[in-house]
């Protein structure tokens, strides 16, 4: 019995172009931030499902919002210092965007914000 790893796999499939350093760069980049778009979404979402459950008065909604703009601007930084030291460009951005519209596509839908009864209503005998 022969156990192959994946890299053995990989490495018996040769592709016809080559990686530059340029080019693997911006690809770390690229998915560094996504996950931030994709991590920030998350927050948020999380964030407005809170503050519509259990905040009622609007003056520390919206301080609490400013808050957590900055907090994820300072969470952004951070991404962005991991990835290229804090060099913006174009494809970071467009990344970052990306993630976060990734997010809501995919995942947002499941976290609604609900009343906090349960919906499983029985008939009462």
């Amino acid at each position: 019995m022969v156990v192959s790893s994946g890299a053995a796999i990989l490495n018996s499939f040769k592709l016809n172009f080559v990686l530059t350093d340029l080019i693997k760069t911006q690809i770390f980049e690229s998915l560094v931030m996504l996950g931030c778009g994709m991590v920030i979404a998350l927050l948020y979402g999380l964030f407005i499902r809170h503050i519509k459950l259990f905040l009622k008065n609007r003056v520390i909604a919206a301080t609490y919002e400013i808050l957590f703009w900055i907090f994820a601007g300072i969470l952004t930084c951070q991404f962005l210092y991991y990835c290229s030291y804090g060099q913006i460009s174009v494809h970071v951005i467009c990344a970052f965007v990306c993630g976060v519209f990734l997010w809501n596509l995919l995942f947002y839908a499941t976290m609604t914000v609900g009343d906090g009864k349960c919906s499983n209503k029985r008939k009462k005998k």
